[in-house]
């Protein structure tokens, strides 16, 4: 059989190669998945407005804060999003959400800090390297599993630090992770279609975010 030489004396058969891989993928969505909440949004009278992504981080789970006053697809096809609800991966337990942050100044970075009954160990964050193999999670449509897409880092640039991956309907507010689960940003920006490259806002926003809020920031 064809062996694919990676500078080793000794060959490694492209088979196991694959199958290395897909455990790694396995692994790291076995690591993170439990922690990523979906979040669905409600207009004042109650109507369901929008399905969204968050992640649990200590007490308080991360989303993302344009969630907050989404008025529908297209945009401002209804009533915005002013209460919202978690729907846990585990064991699908329902429950409200208070909003414990206020928008930051301006509206950037893109992050709000709900809270509920439930709480959960804290994802380590690590460095943003270029090219680094990245997964993003999130919701789809009606599943209450999150799903996850991998792919790149694109850019580290301040301000536009981006990934190469796919990111549906839903995905706002998910965790974007490396190769070890550590996180690397939060998917924003991905509401109304499926596209290719995404923003993420990175780790150190969240950090910073965290701190200001009052609660512990990444590890």
């Amino acid at each position: 059989m064809a062996r694919l030489r990676i500078n080793l004396d000794d060959g490694v058969d492209p088979v196991d190669v694959g199958a290395a891989v897909e455990m790694l993928d396995q692994a790291v969505y076995a690591k993170v998945s439990p922690l990523v909440v979906k979040l669905l949004g409600f207009s004042q009278d109650g109507s369901l407005v929008g399905q969204f992504s968050g992640f649990m981080h200590g007490e308080v789970i991360v989303a993302a804060r344009h969630m907050q006053g989404f008025c529908g697809k297209p945009l401002g096809s209804t009533s915005p999003a002013v209460a919202f609800k978690a729907r846990y991966p585990t064991d699908g337990f329902e429950e409200d959400l208070e909003v414990v942050a206020p928008s930051p100044p301006g509206n950037v970075p893109d992050l709000i800090l709900l809270k509920g009954s439930r709480s959960a160990t804290s994802l380590w964050s690590t460095d943003l390297e270029i090219m680094a193999s990245v997964y993003a999670l999130g919701y789809t449509g009606t599943e209450n599993k999150p799903s996850c897409s991998k792919g790149s880092l694109s850019s580290t640039m301040p301000g536009s630090v981006a990934i190469t991956a796919h990111a549906d309907d839903g995905f706002s507010g998910g965790p974007v992770v490396d190769k070890h689960g550590r996180l690397m940003g939060v998917v924003k920006g991905a509401l109304g279609t499926t596209i290719m490259r995404i923003g993420i806002t990175p780790n150190y926003d969240l950090h910073t975010y965290l701190l200001q809020a009052g609660y512990p920031g990444l590890i």
